[in-house]
């Protein structure tokens, strides 16, 4: 029987090696590719990557919670010497300050996020809503540490309805002051990262009103904390200790008891309020006031999205090389069957996809045009949710490709995963950011107005369209358009049946929230019609000699999003038997060619060309998996 076993196992191996040698073999130059992928400050990105050699950055994980906390400050501390940025880049040179800050994803999450939460949500809201006072005032110690910051904008009661935060600040005209209060406990500000130890400085979100009138949301500078780390009179902060992960931020809960600030300390780039207490603001109603407050979140969430795109790139890498050269039932490597190369493949194409999104949208923040706002607002949104959610899909997937070793602390994938499970949640709740890009969609009348898309023919895929890049992206089009439609006009059905302006305005809300599952579908139907055809405008300004690879990709990353709503697509018509059928073979096709090769095969090459240092991968597996 062992003989027969044996033999078996052989011709198997045989035959493999004979399949893999008819498939296509595609060859990636890992360095033109690497190139390809930065799109901005690379020599600054190289810099950054080389500091993190330093040891201080390898991680501990036998640490306590305490000694990590006070070595993620200490390594904020070190990184924030050397002067890569300043957070005056945030409205300086927006490319420059998030390329500054995304390396620090591939040392250790937690210093990504204290950092982050420091110059880019408070940094960058004295920076964008602040004036000439409160730069020279502010930024300086920002840069060097001196004033750690963080972000009170989320409260016990109001996470996601920030129009709804009961933090109020009432101006004392006899003081000239502020008084900010926290009236009740759902009204603590919640879940501040930064504070919960180390943070002197707060940029707190409270309801402004001015001579007995309410204003809206307004943010002010509070001193929460002395320069010997004392709590200021009248600021209370309970720390919120250990997490699920991300253990080196200090969060924490704030209240404050009739805390006095200077008049001065309201950021009033766009409202401010005089001696005499008259309130003043270039931008007339309460709402889009609002918008103008709330807008500094955008750079928080394209440096989310990036870092959920970034670990997938780490999980991949170790995933895939380690599934190229891991072998199990005689010679066979894991990545030669079809179960471990669908949830490692269509990742690798997603990635690729978001990655040049991001990049098309770091474009559109560093053009500061006004002009892009709503499509800034709309795709920040919309790609932090795809990127976070389908981060979630994908490092699990690479954690269970990778056996126990993906569960070994180690090989990086677990810990990660752990840290970064919080994604898919701050800086905004990605069933609250799809609803966004769905939002924007619906009101668009001049879109509304063509009524629902003609059907695709079904059979398109089976007659060869499943290699056709127009018809595939036809079909990610077909789906967003009659999504949008589907909801459009049950809102307005809804509106029809009701009497008067605010009945109809009324019922057709109504509709919305009976539609919310389909609201999100919108928003994911959105990002992926997006992805794709952005995918496919990176494919042409490639060089010639990475056409091959990254339309291949766009191919896979396609397909894979129609066969995961396969649903939607046969209860429409829009595709058949036949056509799943074809789509399944389109894509088996595509795996052999991104295999063939085996440890120097496409896929690895692929996710070398990421450029992730080895000091900062790390895994062992990732290198030598039996040198663990």
């Amino acid at each position: 029987m062992a003989s027969t076993q044996k033999a078996s196992e052989r011709l198997e191996v045989l035959a493999r090696q004979v399949t893999a040698g008819q498939a296509t073999r595609l060859v990636v130059d890992t360095k033109e590719m690497k190139d390809f992928l930065v799109h901005d400050n690379k020599e600054l990105r190289e810099a950054v990557y080389e500091f993190l050699k330093d040891d201080l950055y390898r991680p501990n994980h036998y640490q306590g919670l305490m000694d990590f906390r006070e070595q993620t400050l200490v390594r904020l501390k070190k990184f924030v010497a050397q002067k890569f940025f300043s957070v005056r880049d945030y409205t300086n040179d927006p490319r420059r300050f998030i390329a500054a800050l995304e390396g620090l994803m591939y040392a250790d999450y937690s210093l990504a996020i204290k950092a982050g939460v420091h110059f880019t949500l408070c940094g960058g809201t004295i920076a964008k809503l602040g004036t000439a006072y409160h730069h020279a005032k502010y930024l300086p110690g920002m840069d060097d540490l001196t004033l750690p910051g963080c972000f009170g904008m989320t409260e016990l009661g109001h996470g996601s309805n920030v129009m709804g935060i009961e933090t109020t600040a009432v101006y004392d005209k006899e003081a000239g002051t502020f008084i900010i209060n926290t009236p009740n406990d759902e009204a603590s500000k919640y879940w501040i990262g930064g504070s919960g130890q180390h943070g002197k400085i707060c940029a707190v979100f409270a309801q402004l009103s001015v001579g007995g009138q309410w204003q809206g949301p307004h943010v002010f500078v509070v001193r929460i904390r002395d320069d010997s780390g004392r709590l200021m009179p009248g600021v209370r902060i309970q720390d919120q200790g250990p997490k699920m992960g991300l253990n080196g931020v200090d969060n924490g809960r704030i209240w404050f008891d009739n805390v006095r600030v200077p008049r001065e300390d309201m950021l009033d780039a766009f409202a401010s309020v005089s001696r005499d207490g008259t309130y003043t603001s270039s931008i007339p109603s309460v709402s889009q006031r609002f918008g103008t407050v709330v807008g500094g979140l955008t750079t928080g969430r394209v440096l989310i999205a990036s870092g959920g795109v970034d670990g997938v790139k780490l999980a991949l890498t170790v995933a895939i090389r380690y599934g190229c050269s891991r072998t199990q039932f005689g010679d066979r490597p894991i990545m030669d069957y079809v179960t471990h190369q669908a949830r490692l493949l269509p990742p690798l194409a997603q990635t690729y996809a978001l990655h040049f999104a991001l990049g098309h949208l770091k474009g559109l923040v560093a053009g500061r045009r006004a002009a892009d706002a709503k499509a800034i607002h709309v795709l920040s949104s919309g790609l932090k949710a795809a990127a976070t959610w389908g981060r979630v899909e994908a490092m699990q997937d690479c954690r269970e490709c990778c056996g126990g070793m993906g569960f070994l602390s180690s090989n990086k994938i677990g810990p990660l995963m752990t840290d970064m499970n919080v994604d898919v949640t701050f800086e905004g709740d990605n069933t609250v950011m799809m609803q966004q890009v769905a939002r924007a969609l619906l009101d668009d009348k001049a879109a509304l107005a063509r009524g629902a898309p003609a059907v695709p023919a079904a059979g398109a895929l089976s007659a060869g369209g499943a290699s056709c890049s127009k018809a595939v992206q036809s079909l990610l089009a077909f789906r967003e358009q009659a999504l949008v439609a589907q909801v459009a006009g049950e809102m307005a059905a809804a509106a029809t049946r009701a009497d008067g302006a605010a009945a109809k305005a009324a019922a057709s809300a109504a509709a919305f929230d009976r539609n919310l599952d389909v609201v999100v579908s919108i928003g994911w139907a959105s990002m992926e019609r997006f992805c794709h055809a952005n995918f496919l405008q990176e494919v042409k300004r490639a060089p010639a000699s990475l056409r091959p690879a990254l339309a291949l990709l766009a191919q896979l990353y396609a397909l894979s999003r129609i066969q995961r709503s396969l649903d939607f697509y046969l209860a429409a018509g829009a595709i058949n038997r036949a056509d799943v059928a074809a789509l399944r073979a389109a894509t088996l096709e595509l795996y052999g060619t991104l295999t063939a090769g085996g440890p120097r095969c496409a896929a690895v090459a692929l996710c070398d060309s990421f450029g992730i240092p080895d000091h900062l991968l790390q895994a062992p597996i990732a290198f030598d998996w039996r040198k663990v």
